[in-house]
């Protein structure tokens, strides 16, 4: 039986907590139906505490934890903690450095070593993702990127793994980091069947997609603010350098260096990533057709806006619309 350690801390969220015992839960479930006995389960998934002492969670839930030498696990996992802005992600990993020391120890014995969305800032902060490859929840990039610049990150990707390290994107990331340490610890084939059984998608590889490219890093430029409003209500109209520079009373240089220091973009392409973002809406919301939506957004050549849209999305214009007007949307009630 293989043994799966999560290091949780009190600051844990509690659905990937629970989420990650079901999971293999469901796992050990599985293999005793198709094992048509009582068979010996496959998976010992636990919870551990910094200081041994029961979790006491931000909702009010009290959980035990085993006194296990996590040490030891096949796999270790860090879940992800409540922490949504920089202060809280360049402080997150204090009240798990008690696992670090031996963490480190673990991962040189070999032992497989998982995390996502904010989990990985705690996976950074131990040191192990040093030069490493992985990837994290694309809606905190900038800070990750600041905080751990030596992490290769590669946001575009859902999972990576680099060596014995697994990392994974935000939120439902979670089950797919899941089925990639079940299939090291069980094997390809039954990771494949409680893919099924869960209606999983086994072969979701990237971000991209689900990523709004609308959102940009905080700064606090005030004529850059203006000008991505103007871009914002502009957003159809030509495009012109030297026009939006003289509108705001700069240099077309000057326009340059500060949209960089403030986006680390240029503002062709920060317009050209709202352009695209507004397609992405009209089509999830809307039935107008794909030249319609590409004029709307101030292009005219529909061939090449579908290659920028490629670029941008991994889809085409149609494949993103069928994707995401069936999965994206709440359509429980069809008239």
């Amino acid at each position: 039986m293989k043994q799966i350690a999560v290091l949780a801390t009190n600051n844990s969220i509690s659905s990937d907590l629970f989420g990650l015992l079901d999971f293999f839960e469901y796992c050990n479930v599985l293999w005793q139906y198709q094992q048509k006995q009582q068979a010996t389960p496959l998976l010992h998934c636990y919870l551990v505490s910094p200081d041994g002492q029961p979790l006491q969670l931000k909702q009010g839930v009290s959980l035990a934890v085993q006194p296990h030498r996590w040490q030891e696990a096949d796999a270790i996992i860090l879940p992800p903690a409540y922490a949504y802005n920089r202060a809280q992600l360049a402080t997150i990993a204090q009240s798990s450095s008690g696992y670090f020391a031996e963490l480190q120890q673990a991962a040189a014995n070999g032992k497989l070593i998982a995390a996502n969305c904010t989990g990985t800032f705690i996976l950074a902060a131990s040191g192990l993702l040093s030069h490493k490859n992985a990837t994290s929840s694309w809606f905190f990039k900038d800070v990750f990127q600041s905080l751990y610049p030596d992490v290769h990150l590669q946001l575009n990707k859902l999972l990576v793994q680099d060596g014995k390290l697994l990392t994974a994107g935000a939120t439902t990331s979670n089950i797919n980091l899941c089925l990639a340490l079940t299939e090291q610890l069980v094997g390809e084939s039954f990771a494949r069947q409680i893919a099924k059984v869960m209606l999983t998608d086994p072969n979701r590889s990237s971000q991209i997609p689900y990523m709004d490219l609308s959102i940009g890093q905080q700064h606090t430029d005030a004529v850059v603010k203006q000008i991505q409003a103007h871009l914002v209500k502009q957003l159809a109209e030509p495009f012109a350098l030297e026009a939006l520079a003289g509108q705001f009373h700069l240099s077309k240089r000057t326009l340059m260096r500060r949209f960089k220091a403030a986006l680390k973009d240029t503002p062709l392409n920060y317009l050209q990533r709202l352009r695209i973002e507004h397609a992405k809406r009209l089509l999830e919301t809307t039935n107008q057709p794909v030249e319609q939506i590409v004029l709307q957004v101030g292009y005219e050549d529909v061939s090449s806006f579908r290659k920028l849209f490629i670029a941008y999305t991994e889809f085409t214009p149609s494949q993103y619309r069928q994707k995401f007007t069936q999965e994206g949307h709440f359509n429980c009630c069809p008239e």
